[in-house]
């Protein structure tokens, strides 16, 4: 593709504003390639480049400041360093997911009449839980 397409091409092609696009230029994200009597212009790289920042916006879930240090990071350690602690945030955020799943799927087996109110083992967890909370705390006697 050797053509540029104008913003509003660019906006409905991606599913985006012509306000976001502009945004992303205004912060360095994705500047375009060309301006001509103040209406943007895109072409090839500049796509991608768009991709590629909705990409890691919406399967990295990085922030838009995040995908701006990404891109200027070039080479090196700087680029890998925000993608490691992006990686370990969903890592835990994936750890604590599962057990929401876990616990979703006990209490839909759990024989229990009322299982959120009645189950032992959802009570034992509980109890675990605060023992660690309150573990430190020193308490007055009633």
């Amino acid at each position: 593709m050797s053509e540029l397409l104008g913003i509003g091409q660019v906006a409905r092609l991606f599913g985006l504003r012509a306000s976001a696009l502009r945004y992303y230029d205004e912060i360095g994200l994705v500047p375009p390639a060309g301006q001509d009597r103040g209406k943007r212009w895109y072409g090839e790289a500049e796509l991608r480049r768009l991709a590629l920042v909705l990409t890691l916006q919406r399967t990295g879930m990085l922030s838009l400041e995040d995908i701006r240090q990404l891109l200027e990071a070039g080479q090196g350690e700087s680029a890998r360093t925000v993608l490691a602690g992006r990686a370990a945030e969903l890592a835990e955020r994936v750890r604590e997911l599962r057990q929401a799943q876990d616990y979703l799927e006990h209490l839909l087996t759990c024989p229990r009449a009322h299982p959120v109110r009645d189950c032992k083992h959802l009570a034992a967890r509980l109890d675990g839980q605060v023992r660690e909370l309150t573990a430190a705390v020193d308490f007055k006697s009633a």
